[in-house]
């Protein structure tokens, strides 16, 4: 059943972010992916697996976040601080304890996604700004992420004690949901923030590079 607060804040983001956008079309994409996301099965699933938690967390943050973030207008914010940010909302909400929070209580749910989308949102407009400067932002989220995704995927136990109880349902053990989410989490991040750090670098060198002036009369 579609929760009708869930629908009514969908429509209200929808409404903010047409007022705000300088690109309507791509913000509507952009919002239908995160409605998609909180409506679909998959949402239901990442309260069972910590696999599909991290798989909505990784489309919510890499896909939705930067569509819409390239509708809104280029935040001229430092990047290097906006990806620490992003870093470590990413690290603390998959950490135990409070992943185990946002499991016990809706408005830490809610604030762990709503923290989650806002700072990549900014980040992503910030690096839409500078990208000479966004090179180092970017590769710092990848790192970031990289790390994370290896601690999960090479851990020797899971770390969260809810799902001891939940993924067998799935025809999954636990440990093996843990090391799937870090597998999804090192796949998608590396590949993204690698063809991110490419783009960024091939803005950086057009920018530079010196425009030819008209050609001399001879």
């Amino acid at each position: 059943m579609l929760d009708p607060l869930l629908l009514t804040g969908l429509a209200l983001t929808l409404l903010a972010g047409l007022w705000a956008a300088q690109d309507r079309t791509r913000l509507t994409i952009g919002w239908a992916l995160v409605a998609l996301l909180f409506i679909s099965p998959l949402c239901a699933a990442s309260m069972a697996l910590f696999s599909a938690r991290v798989a909505q967390h990784v489309l919510l943050t890499l896909l939705a976040a930067p569509i819409i973030a390239a509708a809104l207008p280029a935040l001229r914010w430092p990047s290097l601080p906006l990806a620490g940010l992003f870093a470590a909302l990413f690290w603390f909400w998959h950490a135990p304890g409070p992943y185990q929070a946002t499991l016990e209580n809706d408005l830490t749910y809610w604030a762990m996604h709503i923290s989650l989308f806002a700072s990549a949102t900014l980040l992503f407009a910030a690096l839409r700004a500078a990208p000479e400067r966004g090179l180092a932002a970017a590769a710092l989220t990848g790192a970031q992420m990289t790390a994370l995704a290896a601690v999960l995927t090479l851990a020797p136990a899971p770390w969260h004690d809810f799902h001891l109880a939940t993924t067998l349902a799935y025809g999954i053990g636990p440990l093996a949901d843990q090391q799937l989410a870090g597998a999804v989490m090192w796949v998608a991040g590396g590949l993204f923030f690698l063809a991110a750090i490419g783009a960024l670098a091939l803005r950086f060198v057009q920018q530079d590079a010196p425009n030819p002036g008209p050609a001399s009369a001879k």
